[in-house]
């Protein structure tokens, strides 16, 4: 069993490729079948008329007693190179007044010649195949002719010559021994070259030659070209061909990252914790959805609700009071996930409390429906105190906010100064958990200076935008500030996303209170 788990594992491989890029296989397909589909439709019908011509033994050349000619391969293919020549074409040209399309090949390994010609009409097609094979029969037996022709008149002056050798021999009042044989041997190949004279006259009546039609050609009762459904099967199996190799093109090239597998090896090991499903209905990231609280039986919020769980097993030892949520760049969905966390955590009967710490971009308060104009800034800088800034989070009992506070020239230096440890040790002390939203790690450091304050740090990384070198470089970088991620969050993640070498994990059904089955959840994917 274990020997077929790695061909099952690329089969496996193959078939989410096919799947996750069947847009381009679709598109490939449905553009090479639109071509020949217009391709079809464009091209004007064509009729195609055969004719079968039977090759023979040519009589053209002087027989020999005793012997029966036959035809051979080679006689055959002369024929056909024969057929196309020139002097033929010519003739046809003369009579029918244009350059007729023909075509001529052997039937199998027989004696017969098949002459297709291809015309606009189907009569027509059936006149020029015709034409053509009678045109090609009287060139054949006009040259047969001249060859017995040419070969009666060798005949002749061969027997001139033995005449001439003879009456004066015979002529002779007493011929001797020698003499007389002679002239028996003289008369002997006489007689043999008259006999051969008189076959190749015989010949000649009968109208020689090596080619005859035996089946003339028939109007055709459908077309010829365009076929269209041979053409558009053909173009359907092309497209699926180009299609699929395209698809795996772009999936070689592609350097996002789709699936857990992908996340958690170009992390280094570290594990994904949450896998969080696409919302569907979020269809304007730019606009803030606190997904937790509008659908709080969704399969999304269940996810959230597992990260909560995995936390609480990655901290069974050492508790994790304070979390630092960063991801490789920006629109990866790391200030949802800290407001989403937020809130199940609360739920869940903690107090926690979000900390907004990305001093140059801060989102967190457009989730929360707070103000961020006072807040942790405001407490580094002395004028306000933490207890006057702390935000209680309306409808979540539990959760508060510490907004960012005016946004200073130079957020490294304030977030990596004594003050700012000090506000995280107050929060550790006055709160259960403390969640820190940051900003990405590649752009700036200040997720590097905020991860010394921090007992675990949770990366988020979105599926189809991330990419592999962004995963990397991040992981390198919390490697080298000592802080080496407790965990992966899998964000806007599909159905691929979540499958693995040996699991599939779903999102496609939701368990709400009042229900008693499974029911399908339209943000499944």
């Amino acid at each position: 069993m274990d020997e077929l788990e790695p061909t099952e594992a690329s089969l496996r491989n193959y078939f989410h490729v096919i799947t996750h890029r069947f847009v381009w296989l679709l598109a490939v397909v449905v553009l090479i079948v639109a071509i020949a589909v217009a391709f079809v439709a464009v091209q004007k019908k064509e009729y195609s008329a055969t004719a079968q011509l039977l090759v023979q033994p040519a009589s053209g050349s002087v027989p020999i007693s005793g012997t029966q000619q036959t035809v051979t391969s080679t006689d055959v293919l002369t024929e056909l190179q024969l057929i196309t020549s020139g002097p033929v074409k010519g003739q046809v040209i003369a009579k029918l007044g244009f350059t007729p399309k023909i075509s001529a090949a052997q039937v199998g390994q027989t004696n017969e010649i098949n002459l297709t010609a291809t015309a606009r009409s189907p009569v027509l097609a059936a006149k020029v195949a015709n034409n053509y094979a009678q045109i090609f029969v009287a060139y054949q037996r006009t040259s047969a002719l001249n060859a017995i022709i040419a070969a009666e008149q060798q005949l002749q002056l061969q027997i001139t010559a033995l005449d001439a050798q003879l009456k004066p021999l015979e002529s002779g009042a007493s011929p001797s021994a020698g003499t007389t044989a002679t002239i028996s041997a003289l008369a002997g190949q006489e007689a043999v070259l008259k006999e051969q004279l008189a076959q190749l006259q015989v010949a000649a009546a009968e109208t020689p030659g090596g080619v005859e039609v035996v089946s003339p050609a028939s109007p055709p009762t459908s077309p010829s070209s365009p076929k269209p459904v041979r053409d558009v099967g053909i173009a359907l199996v092309i497209g699926l061909l180009i299609g699929l190799g395209a698809e795996f093109a772009v999936e070689y090239f592609d350097d996002k990252v789709y699936t857990k597998d992908e996340a958690e090896r170009l992390s280094g090991g570290v594990q994904v914790l949450a896998i969080v499903p696409r919302v569907k209905s979020w269809t304007r990231p730019k606009r803030p959805m606190l997904i937790t609280e509008i659908e709080p039986f969704s399969p999304v919020t269940e996810a959230y609700r597992s990260l909560r769980t995995a936390l609480e097993f990655a901290g069974h030892d050492t508790p994790l009071k304070t979390i630092l949520i960063t991801s490789a760049s920006g629109a990866e969905g790391k200030t949802s996930t800290v407001a989403n966390l937020g809130v199940v955590l609360a739920n869940a009967g903690e107090r926690v409390v979000i900390v907004s710490c990305d001093l140059r971009r801060p989102r967190m308060g457009a989730f929360l429906g707070l103000s961020e104009t006072r807040g942790f800034t405001s407490v580094l800088l002395g004028h306000e105190e933490l207890k006057d800034v702390l935000q209680p989070v309306v409808n979540t009992p539990g959760l508060s906010l510490l907004g960012t506070g005016p946004i200073p020239p130079r957020p490294t230096e304030m977030l990596g100064s004594d003050k700012a440890a000090d506000i995280f040790k107050r929060l550790a002390t006055d709160f259960e958990t403390v969640l820190i939203d940051s900003p990405p790690l590649l752009p700036v450091a200040d997720p590097l200076v905020l991860s010394s304050y921090a007992d675990a740090v949770l990366m988020v990384v979105m599926v189809g935008l991330t990419t592999r070198a962004e995963v990397d470089r991040a992981s390198e970088l919390l490697e080298q500030a000592d802080a080496h991620p407790t965990g992966i969050v899998l964000n806007r993640a599909t159905r691929r996303s979540a499958n693995t070498s040996q699991y599939g994990y779903g999102y496609k059904y939701r368990y709400s209170p009042q229900t008693t089955e499974a029911i399908p959840d339209g943000n499944g994917s």
